[in-house]
């Protein structure tokens, strides 16, 4: 893994956990305004959410497990919480997000919540 890659995880990481940060306080304005979430994208996540319960923060943020990861074709990065906590219980619910980076792989272009999965 090289410089570049392992610094665009750990900005990826810190990404990924502001966003987990706005879904637990219902911030889904913010994020569809900043383009993180599209509004079909915020429908189904808060019909998921709903029947889990209320989304929280893990009891010990060293319980937060994040993996990041390259596509093959290496067109974007995945980025998946394993697993969501509601009600203060780890639930089954794993969070996915995309990013898109420029091709040295040192800036960001686009970060956008995928979908939730069981």
């Amino acid at each position: 893994m090289g410089w570049n890659t392992m610094q665009m995880e750990e900005q990826l990481i810190a990404l990924t956990k502001k966003t987990l940060e706005d879904l637990v306080h219902k911030r889904y304005e913010k994020l569809i305004r900043e383009q993180t979430l599209t509004e079909e994208t915020a429908t189904f996540l808060q019909e998921v959410f709903e029947l889990q319960g209320k989304l929280t923060w893990p009891l010990d943020e060293a319980l937060l497990d994040i993996d990041v990861y390259e596509m093959n074709d290496q067109s974007y990065f995945v980025t998946e919480i394993r697993y969501l906590w509601f009600d203060h219980e780890e639930s089954a619910i794993v969070l996915f997000c995309k990013a898109f980076t420029n091709a040295e792989k040192t800036a960001i272009t686009a970060f956008i919540i995928d979908t939730v999965d069981a």
